[in-house]
């Protein structure tokens, strides 16, 4: 297949230059030009807004224009075609200024040969490439919501962000060339600084919070994540240090902002550099070839220093579209991050989230504003909460022209806190129980040894007798449901060991509990619990928390099957020793004739926040937390189910010490 050909826009006014040109091409052979010729600016300009253009010939010296002017005004009607100035020899200084105004380069007319035509073309519109592509890099870790460090393999600061400055108090002069510890406080010990660093000099990633000392004494924590930087041959070259100041909100990353300012200014400087540099025309080639590896190992730096990052990072125009993202993002896709360019959140998401992810976007875009909030994130089919924070990317007059996001998982964090919601309540419920106790206990004891008193002087099968019985068998009722309520809502000691328990006890203390609602709903509950069954190791408090949560889930089952009372409508509960790989243990099954649960979401149950149940019902976090108890017993939990009949859930826990 033929490669398409090479349109060159050529406006000059000259000829025998214009017959030159024509020439030179020719002699090429290898790729193919076609060249248009223009002998005046506006003509130029008429044809330029017609586009289909690939690089531009512009004489300076025209009828209509004369000098830089000229290409100013070719520049304000082609910002995004490369332009190759022609100059007469002795007019090689305005070259130079073309190329500091904007221009790709410049031949001197009177030198021309046909292969350093043609080379200095390829380059004009390779250096408008990597420009165009770098002022996209530029914009998006310029504006990036994240705290940057760079040091050197000893560990002295090379680079620091404006974020840096901004927290530390500590200007990019002052950092750069220093060690890290001039941010220590003395509340880390130096174990720690030694883990951190034997960690990344080995080449992998380390994670970790410090008490940091800013400029001006001020105590904060920092949150951080560091990474070795390597090149193309595995070496590490530098570290990266990402941090975030979570003082405020210590178990929560905070806005992660990256501002690198300097960028631009050293491209320019770059450019100025060699510009100076093509004083001699023998050496304007070596010049060229270095100014074009110098930009691609400074775009391969910052891409390295994106793909390091742990955050997914993605990138998008005003029009929701994705541009790019990074390696981790495009993972969980199961894409190439050269994939992604050019689809939509519709493509790789279900609808609905797809619908949201677009609405967000679209606010940040039209507000202008950093936007950060929790929402749910889908990969490899597992519901996620991730935290995101998305930057709107502004040109140089303000305007959005894009969105940069960035998002981690916090779903185990959040997990932790409704865990730490949950045992909170429970401990309320506890000091609330032990005050219900106290102020029950002591009456209720009166009345009972009142009745006992009653009872004793009264004649045998009096009226009397059995009244006072009665009080006693009552009151006896209220003081072990009190005394259960008790043994459930007390948290215990952390610390406190695991001991023998019997199932029956616990089982019973927990039936105490649910028996009045069970028998509201017309369930009927029948034990098979073998009076011979060995005692369990085992928090009791803990065990009749999962006893209670299965009870309650197979309550809610039941219900939704047989709203009114049925005969199947029972809950049974069977005991049993078994013997695993010469290990003796209890199995203790819940076995409802309920609703059952689908094959598809079985695998799902356990998972933090699965729940079948209404918005407002159930927190998803019960059979989560029952697994992680039973799991810290050293036993397991084990469902069968089949969806419209049954379930049934066996809690396998090791035998006591004693009674092995």
């Amino acid at each position: 297949m033929d490669r398409k050909p090479t349109k060159i826009l050529l406006i000059e006014d000259n000829p025998g230059d214009v017959r030159l040109i024509q020439e030179m091409l020719k002699e090429v052979n290898f790729g193919r030009y076609e060249l248009e010729h223009k002998d005046l600016l506006s003509s130029g300009l008429s044809r330029i807004t017609r586009n289909n253009i690939d690089v531009i010939l512009l004489d300076l010296g025209l009828p209509d224009s004369q000098g830089l002017p000229t290409l100013t005004k070719i520049l304000s009607q082609a910002q995004k075609i490369p332009i190759v100035v022609l100059t007469g020899l002795d007019d090689e200084i305005t070259g130079i200024r073309a190329i500091q105004a904007g221009a790709q380069d410049y031949l001197v007319k009177g030198q021309l040969e046909s292969r350093l035509l043609v080379r200095s073309i390829r380059y004009a519109i390779e250096r408008k490439w990597m420009e165009d592509d770098l002022r996209k890099l530029s914009n998006a870790v310029k504006q990036s919501p994240s705290i940057i460090v760079i040091t050197d393999t000893h560990g002295n600061i090379e680079y620091v962000n404006p974020r840096f400055a901004h927290v530390t108090g500590y200007t990019p002069d002052e950092a750069i060339g220093k060690n890290p510890r001039i941010l220590k406080s003395g509340k880390t010990s130096p174990e720690e600084y030694q883990r951190l660093w034997d960690t990344i000099t080995s080449g992998n990633e380390w994670r970790g919070e410090f008490i940091n000392r800013k400029k001006s004494g001020e105590l904060y924590w920092d949150s951080i994540c560091v990474s070795p930087i390597k090149n193309p041959e595995g070496t590490t070259t530098h570290f990266v240090a990402v941090m975030e100041d979570i003082t405020e909100r210590k178990r929560m990353e905070k806005e992660l902002q990256a501002l690198n300012e300097s960028l631009e200014q050293r491209v320019a400087e770059r450019t100025i550099a060699l510009a100076k540099a093509n004083k001699e025309l023998k050496l304007e080639i070596v010049e060229h070839w270095q100014a074009r590896e110098a930009l691609r190992k400074s775009e391969a730096k910052y891409r390295i220093l994106l793909e390091n990052l742990p955050q997914k990072i993605f990138y998008k125009d005003k029009d929701l579209t994705y541009i790019s993202c990074n390696e981790n993002l495009a993972g969980d896709l199961h894409i190439r991050p050269d994939e992604i360019s050019g689809k939509t959140d519709y493509d790789l998401y279900p609808e609905e989230l797809a619908e949201k992810y677009r609405a967000d976007d679209m606010r940040v875009i039209e507000s202008g504003q950093v936007n950060e909030l929790e929402e749910r994130y889908i990969k490899n089919g597992q519901e996620l909460i991730i935290h995101v924070v998305r930057t709107p990317i502004k040109d140089e007059k303000g305007n959005s022209m894009g969105i940069l996001g960035i998002f981690w998982d916090i779903t185990e964090k959040v997990a932790l806190e409704r865990e730490a919601m949950l045992n909170r309540q429970l401990a309320a419920l506890g000091e609330m129980a032990a005050g219900v106790a106290h102020e029950i206990n002591n009456p209720i004891t009166g009345i009972i040894n009142c009745a006992q008193i009653l009872f004793n002087k009264s004649d045998e099968g009096s009226r009397e007798k059995d009244i006072a019985n009665r009080i006693m068998k009552e009151g006896g009722r209220i003081g072990k449901i009190v005394h259960s309520l008790l043994s459930f809502a007390r948290p215990g000691d952390k610390k406190e060991k695991k001991r023998n328990a019997h199932i029956h006890e616990v089982l019973s203390d927990t039936l105490f509990l649910t028996e009045a609602q069970l028998r509201k709903d017309g369930i009927r509950v029948t034990l098979d619990i073998p009076r011979d069954l060995p005692e369990v190791l085992a928090h009791p408090q803990q065990i009749q928390q999962v006893f209670l949560n299965l009870i309650s889930n197979a309550r809610y089952a039941l219900n939704l099957k047989y709203p009114e009372t049925h005969e199947n409508k029972i809950l049974e509960i069977l005991g049993e020793r078994i013997t695993i790989q010469n290990h003796p243990f209890v199995k203790i099954t819940f076995y409802d004739h309920g609703i059952g649960i689908p094959a598809k979401i079985r695998d799902n149950t356990m998972k933090p926040f699965f729940t079948t149940k209404p918005h407002g019902e159930g927190t998803g976090l019960g059979l989560s937390i029952s697994h992680k108890i039973i799991k810290n017993h050293g036993g397991k939990i084990v469902i069968d189910s089949i969806e419209g009949e049954f379930t049934k859930v066996a809690l396998i826990l090791p035998v006591g010490l004693k009674t092995m």
